[in-house]
């Protein structure tokens, strides 16, 4: 905080109603305070706990050198705890050195981060299509019985919270304000197949199914006649649109520590279809700021758009630190920009996942019922426009793709190329031109919405580059072609990212591919060679390039919440090929 810390004053210590120390026979006691800053109105109300106090004395005898403090530990138990605290609050208020210390600054946003997020969990919840805790069963497996505080939000997301940090079920109970996301579940291409008394069973989208235990059977119908209004909700919001969806990750607060400083190294991966935006990494932090914007075309009003927080690790595979899938359906639909802090979710059980992150957002569609012309270029197949318009491509590649690679080549020092959006409405005029083979005369001003028009069409491709199956014809005995799996070839890769990417079998996978998705990527790989030779004023090396392009090369057919998970290894294959691509093209 620039401001400098005027007064800070122990408002009191009060016990805390802490469901583990019940079970131990005593309460845990918590320290209020009240923060001033001079010539600022502002006012800042938080608790912390004893242990909190003797970290910020520890590290500001680290930080301070011959800091001479009125206390050196501090125990919230003992006969003089006001006494004592009242003194630390006094000396803190009385040394400006300590005001400005790191440490005493990180002290009061962490602190005061965790009061305000509790709040905000406890307005969370509250404001739901339905809530309420219920015993939760999965695949009827009773060492996966818990019990935990359900809550459906936007009519397409069943969040769940953990019991910790007091025993009360009450929604308007303080004690909710505790409750850390345990995970959610998208009741996309879900249903209800049993109800009982007090009970019913819930089937989701990958065949998992969970049993919910209610109070009542009244409260029982509520669940179930809510879940069926909400699946009603997202069948009527399905359809296609010509859209586009603008934002910005503002920051986040609360992260698990992932590092062995007590820190992490947060990014976050914005999705949304077959697009993702990376931001930079904030290093050392548990409350980032990001303030970094996004922006997605839109074509199916069903969608999500999907913050995944990372932290960055130098020497293996990220570690994840959380989700938030926001539904389009939920959002103004004439543009108006809204700000939402919204609570991170963990994948299962294992993860170790806390905190918040803050987004603006807003959404713009119209409804989108355009048929793919079979001798459209876009949204057909590459192997379809061979065989419909052999005079328009040239060997088996649409020539457009020679076309817009020739003028990008001219443009190879453009900060941002690839990364940065083009107008909209440009790159639909592009679009409806390459479709009616009207003849292009490339802008140079306009290069960003060229960029835009030519990765437009690879996520426009019915079967993405790298194909969704193995081509027999073209495979060897170095591929496994006896699974039936329509998805093997996705698996084949990502099988072989979780592992570390070795090239020779990865080239054995990509001469599966069909001879015209071969001479696409002979094309484009020397292409993005140049981009990444020239990154130091393009921006974009073959780590970018991957994030732009790994997404709509490389996807499953059938996306589920399981495949979401996989993005940085999708990433991770792509910017393998993007860099062995001299090895690779001498092998294909």
């Amino acid at each position: 905080m620039e401001s400098v810390t005027t007064t800070i004053q122990c408002m009191g210590i009060k016990d805390s109603c802490n469901k583990k120390k019940i079970f131990q026979g005593g309460k845990s006691k918590i320290i209020e305070f009240q923060v001033k800053y001079e010539n600022s109105d502002e006012i800042l109300n938080f608790q912390t706990t004893q242990s909190a106090i003797n970290k910020l004395i520890s590290e500001l005898k680290k930080e301070i050198y011959s800091i001479n403090l009125p206390i050196s530990n501090y125990s919230v138990t003992s006969s003089s705890a006001l006494q004592d605290i009242n003194l630390l609050c006094q000396c803190i208020s009385s040394t400006p050195k300590i005001q400005r210390s790191l440490s005493f600054v990180n002290f009061i946003e962490t602190e005061n981060n965790l009061s305000v997020s509790s709040t905000f969990i406890y307005d969370f919840i509250k404001n739901s299509d339905i809530s309420g805790v219920l015993l939760k069963t999965k695949n009827n497996n009773k060492r996966t019985k818990k019990e935990r505080l359900c809550v459906i939000k936007y009519s397409r997301v069943l969040y769940y919270f953990s019991e910790t940090g007091g025993s009360s079920t009450d929604i308007n109970s303080t004690e909710i304000k505790k409750k850390r996301c345990k995970g959610l579940k998208f009741l996309d291409d879900c249903k209800i197949i049993e109800k009982g008394d007090n009970y019913f069973q819930l089937k989701t989208s990958n065949n998992e199914t969970y049993v919910f235990t209610t109070p009542t059977n009244e409260e029982c119908d509520r669940w179930v006649t809510t879940i069926n209004n909400c699946i009603d909700f997202i069948t009527k919001s399905t359809y296609r649109v010509s859209g586009q969806v603008q934002g910005s990750v503002v920051k986040a607060r609360n992260l698990a520590a992932k590092d062995l400083n007590g820190k992490s190294d947060p990014f976050v991966i914005i999705k949304a279809e077959q697009q993702q935006h990376r931001t930079q990494t904030i290093y050392k932090s548990l409350n980032p700021q990001f303030n970094e914007a996004f922006h997605f075309d839109i074509t199916k009003h069903q969608g999500y758009v999907y913050f995944f927080v990372w932290d960055e690790d130098k020497f293996k595979t990220a570690d994840f630190m959380g989700e938030v899938a926001l539904p389009l359906s939920l959002l103004p639909a004439n543009g108006t920009e809204i700000s939402l802090w919204l609570p991170l979710s963990p994948r299962n059980s294992k993860d170790k996942v806390s905190g918040d992150i803050m987004i603006k957002i807003r959404y713009f569609f119209s409804p989108d019922q355009i048929e793919v012309s079979p001798t459209s270029i876009y949204g057909n197949s590459l192997e379809a426009i061979a065989k419909n318009r052999p005079e328009i491509c040239k060997n088996q590649v649409p020539i457009i793709l020679y076309q817009f690679i020739e003028f990008f080549e001219q443009h190879l020092n453009e900060e941002g190329l690839f990364r940065i959006c083009g107008n909209s409405t440009e790159i639909k005029f592009v679009k409806n031109q390459i479709n009616t083979d009207t003849q292009i005369t490339f802008n140079p001003s306009s290069v960003h919405a060229y960029a835009g028009a030519f990765k437009l069409f690879f996520r426009e491709l019915p079967e993405p580059l790298f194909t969704f199956t193995i081509n027999n014809n073209n495979s060897n005995n170095n591929i496994n072609n006896n699974n039936n799996n329509d998805d093997d070839q996705y698996d084949n890769l990502i099988n072989l990212a979780k592992k570390s990417i070795e090239l020779q079998p990865l080239i054995e996978i990509i001469k599966t591919f069909p001879t015209s998705h071969l001479n696409v990527l002979k094309l484009l790989l020397p292409f993005f060679g140049k981009i990444a030779a020239n990154s130091k004023s393009n921006l974009m090396n073959h780590s970018n390039l991957s994030i732009v392009f790994g997404p709509s090369f490389l996807r499953v057919k059938d996306e589920s919440h399981v495949n979401l998970m996989e993005m940085i290894l999708v990433n991770d294959i792509a910017k393998f090929v993007f860099e062995n691509s001299q090895q690779i093209l001498k092998s294909i």
